[in-house]
């Protein structure tokens, strides 16, 4: 979780200017760091309401990827570097869920 973390964090910066100016997706790239990375420290310190902020922060960060998605597929202008990485941490996320609800067991 927290590598996924740390990738929307680079993607955001990407997007803030590094790479190309697209507020549209750097913003709430941003947020899903911060949130992804929050619910990563709370797995990581096992508390008794860690599993659930790791399950609904990785559910939240898979809701953005797929709006993300969207936004992508539905654009007039080529994005295959955005598209491959949306599919790659679409199915990272998908994995963590998983990961995450067997550990529950």
């Amino acid at each position: 979780m927290l590598a996924e973390a740390v990738t929307f964090a680079i993607a955001s910066i990407l997007h803030f200017g590094v790479a190309e100016i697209f507020i549209g997706a750097a913003i709430p790239e941003a947020i899903i760091a911060v949130v992804l990375g929050a619910g990563a420290l709370a797995v990581m310190r096992r508390t008794a309401s860690s599993w659930w902020l790791g399950l609904g922060t990785t559910l939240f960060a898979l809701a953005g990827v797929i709006i993300g998605l969207s936004v992508i597929l539905g654009g007039r202008v080529s994005r295959p570097f955005d598209l491959a990485y949306h599919a790659t941490i679409f199915v990272a996320l998908v994995v963590t869920v998983v990961l995450l609800v067997i550990a529950r067991r």
